[in-house]
């Protein structure tokens, strides 16, 4: 144990391994004991993994194309019958996550397209996202360039750091954010403001949006997961003191209520922003949200960038006073009753929440897992 892990109140790898699904125990093996890759359990773990039904359900909905619904992000529920859900973008990344490598056929050749939209090679179709070209070359390069990031980040999430194509590219995006990070960011995030209309109960309302600039790499969910998986650009001079300049800003600017950007008269949503921004202990108890909550503090961790928050810090405090005498985070009363994973792209592990030990298992588990990932970026 180290510094961070020994403010549990037990060890609960007994617990998990007894209770967890193969995911779980897997990633327990990799992530927080770090056996090497020829350890028996560890590999016994990721046979378990291949086979186990949610991952599995997933990756024979694949379709010929290598896409997903012959979707690139498409964002809605699963539906078998209809032949609907969510698109290859979150499709990988829940197989990631459940724990298939490499080495498995599906998580290769699906890496193989990932590399296509790296390069934004042009003959790559769009499949829904054709809806927004309208003939404008600008939309069209501006979704490729979109599309290259998120492979990117993707990529990395799967241990294809150190590809050739994928450091390349590192490269330039380090460049783009050592630049745009740097000086007076606040007047640089915002280029405008865009009034949109929208429905409501009450009818018709108007919402201010602020705009920020399509050719500059904001902060959003994709790439703080690239910044928290890119070992590489981590490592590299000046690499962490970039990610730590970059999660400062996103702490000390307040959000705006609505965030877009404008290419060729459309407009696009930013995609996810950090609800621990805007929420507060009260909040997360009252709305029940320690699932999101705990991913949010996973993503800061893997970043090296946590404990220069100290909102976050105290977070992770309560979180860790939320144990029982076994190590196990119980608290039913502040945990989603169930959880859709394209609302929390690192939940659930479990196949259901509707077991209580299944949601204890998932949130105890990534407890664990943030408190190994400070203690490992400690010592390094």
């Amino acid at each position: 144990m180290g510094k961070w892990t020994d403010k549990l109140k037990a060890d609960p790898t007994p617990w998990l391994l007894e209770k967890a699904c193969p995911s779980i125990r897997f990633r327990l093996f990799a992530e927080i004991q770090r056996r090497p890759s020829d350890d028996p359990d560890l590999m016994g773990a990721r046979q378990e993994v291949y086979s186990y039904k949610p991952p599995h359900t997933i990756a024979a909905a694949r379709s010929d194309d290598g896409t997903w619904f012959n979707s690139l992000m498409g964002f809605e529920a699963m539906n078998l019958q209809r032949k609907r859900g969510p698109g290859l973008v979150w499709q990988y990344l829940a197989l990631v996550e459940y724990g298939w490598g490499q080495d498995h056929p599906i998580i290769w050749s699906t890496s193989e397209l990932l590399q296509g939209l790296l390069w934004e090679d042009p003959s790559i179709d769009l499949c829904e996202l054709n809806g927004y070209l309208g003939g404008d070359p600008a939309v069209q390069a501006f979704l490729r360039k979109r599309l290259s990031r998120i492979a990117m980040a993707l990529l990395c999430r799967s241990g294809f750091e150190n590809d050739a194509g994928v450091k390349r590219k590192s490269d330039e995006l380090f460049a783009e954010l050592d630049s745009f990070y740097r000086g007076d960011i606040e007047s640089k995030i915002y280029v405008g403001e865009h009034i949109r209309e929208k429905e409501t109960d009450e009818g018709t309302i108007e919402e201010v949006c602020s705009v920020f600039p399509s050719d500059q790499p904001v902060p959003e969910y994709m790439l703080l997961l690239q910044l928290a998986h890119n070992t590489n650009l981590r490592q590299r001079e000046g690499g962490q003191e970039l990610i730590d300049r970059l999660v400062d800003f996103l702490f000390s600017q307040k959000p705006a209520e609505h965030e877009v950007t404008q290419v060729g008269g459309k407009t696009f949503e930013k995609y996810t922003r950090f609800s621990i921004r805007t929420m507060e202990q009260k909040d997360y108890e009252e709305q029940k949200l320690v699932g999101q909550l705990l991913q949010d503090l996973e993503i800061l961790a893997r970043c090296g960038a946590l404990t220069r928050v100290p909102k976050a810090v105290a977070f992770l405090d309560w979180l860790i006073g939320l144990q029982d005498e076994e190590g196990v985070v119980r608290a039913d009363d502040f945990i989603e009753k169930t959880v859709n994973r394209l609302d929390y792209v690192y939940f659930p592990l479990e196949d259901n929440w509707r077991g209580k030990h299944k949601k204890f298992t998932d949130v105890t588990f990534r407890l664990f897992l943030i408190l190994s990932l400070l203690d490992q970026s400690e010592a390094s």
